[in-house]
């Protein structure tokens, strides 16, 4: 059984949360609000006195990504998005990771004649040869993509 989770950076300060996503909408007068909301409890989440979510929990829909059920050489978690490490024989690149629907699974970019290509290759098979450490994020880290 897999865990299913997100991250997201919280609207409110910038700051990192993780837990279970859902899309938040609610209605004023003629005006419909939608928010990504994360929150680590799905039935009781923190809402205001009139029964609206909180903005503790509102998250930047561009920075959500979702936990791929893996971690990485020093035992973290990694999220989609995330920037990692790649050392294996010959080859200690920086790369990015991403969802392939064609392989409907995680795979990693990488840069490829100064191209990011998404490989065909899932996550899952590259652990079986190589070692990841997460060193940042597209979010909070964009200057490790732009190396070479």
């Amino acid at each position: 059984m897999r865990t299913i989770k997100f991250k997201g950076k919280r609207v409110k300060d910038g700051q990192w949360i993780y837990g279970n996503l859902a899309d938040y909408s609610f209605s004023v007068l003629q005006n419909t609000i939608n928010k990504k909301v994360i929150f680590s409890n799905i039935v009781s989440f923190a809402t205001d006195n009139f029964g609206f979510v909180v903005n503790d929990c509102e998250v930047d829909p561009a920075t959500v990504g979702q936990f791929t059920g893996l971690l990485d050489k020093n035992g973290n978690e990694i999220y989609e998005g995330d920037i990692l490490l790649l050392n294996t024989t010959g080859l200690r690149e920086h790369c990015i990771v991403e969802w392939n629907s064609e392989k409907a699974g995680w795979c990693i970019s990488l840069k490829v004649a100064g191209k990011w290509t998404l490989g065909v290759r899932t996550l899952g098979a590259w652990m079986n040869e190589a070692d990841f450490r997460i060193q940042g994020n597209r979010f909070d880290n964009p200057e490790l993509l732009n190396e070479k």
